[in-house]
């Protein structure tokens, strides 16, 4: 039992290990189509991405402080695909999580010990409470959660917009932002001239807080069970309705959580144009980490990294575009898709191996 656990294990690993690596095969099959040298630009990505020259200035840190908002709307994305709810609504909860904690930023004056705990639990009760509606309406009257979560995303970022535009505009400048949230609500950075700091710690704790909550909790267990296999979950008197709507309330406050401190924690406002898809980089973060807390926490770092070098390192240095990281990414999900392709031939490699081991030993033992 225990073996076969291991190798299930290693197979969770070795598939998405083995599409990444067909990723950066095809990034460099796409450097050569534009006359670069091969192995001097995957140093410079790397070396970019997750480098650290010295103390002060260490880029890793930056692909640290990109990948927290990454890692919490994977959690996010995780603990409702677990559930059996295919929710995209990251996005959405995401923006409106973020608006909360910039208007409360200003609006109100606490201690600092009060005013970012505040924000942080107003970011997530507000996205909790965007995950509840798709939640409901999927469990209520029958609607698909998929298009529920796409259309909120919309209206989200209508209604986010409107805001940064009108009542929260801090002056006329030429792009739209908020007021900048005192310094009571900012989250502290644990270096000068670096914004990764108290954030990333947050998100490395939501990370082993949803893993015990989802396999050791009996909750997180009606929930696993409810996205499973919803008969086996009402035999065993699992309330499957009751598990998806929770699932949207924690899956929402997770991605709240995430516009929360990266208002507190990056930019100190809010701003038109304040998500670059992040929420759905949280989705793709989930798909490639296997849907488990630990391999989203992973990811999230990879994706950071690649995006990073690809734009610091490869389009200043060797003049390649810095889409070439948002493409590999794109090759590795496609490849990830695939797995089974993976596994295939993982099972053949593996059967050779014991063929080959078995031959030995009889010829040993003759």
């Amino acid at each position: 039992m225990n073996n076969q656990r291991w190798k299930k294990l290693l197979d969770a690993i070795l598939v998405p290990v083995l599409a990444v690596l067909s990723g950066l095969v095809v990034m460099g099959i796409l450097i050569l189509t534009l006359n670069k040298p091969v192995l001097e630009s995957y140093a410079i990505l790397f070396s970019n991405g997750f480098g650290c020259k010295e103390y002060g200035n260490c880029i890793f840190l930056t692909t640290l402080e990109r990948a927290t908002p990454l890692i919490l709307t994977g959690l996010s994305a995780v603990v409702a695909f677990r559930s059996g709810m295919f929710s995209i609504g990251q996005e959405g909860q995401y923006l409106l999580g973020a608006a909360a904690a910039a208007w409360l930023g200003y609006a109100i004056h606490l201690p600092p010990i009060l005013h970012a705990p505040v924000l942080l639990i107003a970011g997530m009760l507000v996205g909790a409470a965007y995950g509840w509606f798709p939640g409901v309406l999927r469990v209520k009257l029958g609607v698909n959660e998929l298009l529920s979560t796409i259309m909120l995303n919309s209206i989200a970022a209508l209604i986010v917009e409107y805001l940064v535009q009108f009542p929260m505009r801090a002056d006329t400048s030429a792009v739209a932002h908020s007021p900048v949230i005192d310094e009571s609500a900012q989250l502290m950075s644990f270096f000068p001239g670096s914004k990764w700091g108290v954030g990333f710690v947050l998100a490395v704790i939501a990370v082993i807080v949803v893993y015990i909550y989802l396999w050791r909790t009996k909750s997180g267990y009606e929930q696993r069970m409810a996205g499973q296999s919803r008969r086996f979950a009402l035999f065993g008197g699992i309330l499957s309705d009751r598990a998806a709507i929770r699932a949207m309330l924690i899956s929402g406050a997770l991605a709240g959580l995430a516009g929360a401190i990266e208002v507190m924690g990056v930019h100190r406002r809010i701003m038109t144009g304040f998500s670059v898809g992040l929420g759905f980089d949280g989705l793709t973060t989930a798909i490639l980490g296997q849907v488990h807390p630990f391999g989203v926490f992973i990811v999230a770092i990879l994706f950071s990294g690649l995006k990073l070098g690809a734009q610091i390192g490869l389009q200043l240095n060797l003049n390649i575009p810095r889409e070439l990281g948002g493409t590999i990414i794109g090759f590795i999900i496609l490849f990830v898709a695939a797995g089974k392709l993976y596994e295939e031939n993982i099972v053949r490699a593996r059967e050779w191996a014991t063929r080959r081991r078995s031959s030995r030993l009889k010829r040993e033992s003759g």
